[in-house]
């Protein structure tokens, strides 16, 4: 590993979409992670398995939403409107 200059401290999960959900729901209600970052196979396919299966177990158990209260990430982050576009390049031009 030093060799290659590489340590990962990150947790691997292999299994069945049921097991990669257990491990996510596990480390969530222990309080050890609030979000997770996920790092796909190098297989073209793992986003979509992931998504496709792992995400609807998420959502079943009610660990995932799958609704947003606003239409933009904006107003589902709660991000104050001095975080948008700076006025002088919403504001029309002048003639």
């Amino acid at each position: 590993m030093l060799a290659h200059g590489v340590i990962d401290y990150h947790p691997v999960v292999a299994g069945t979409p049921a097991d990669v959900a257990d491990h996510m729901q596990q480390w969530f209600e222990a309080g050890a992670r609030d979000g997770f970052s996920i790092a796909i196979d190098s297989f073209h396919d793992g986003f979509d398995a992931f998504v496709d299966q792992v995400v609807p177990i998420l959502q079943e158990r009610g660990l995932f939403q799958d609704d947003y209260e606003g239409p933009t990430l904006r107003e589902n982050l709660g991000a104050h409107e001095q975080y948008s576009l700076d006025p002088r390049l919403t504001k029309p031009a002048r003639s």
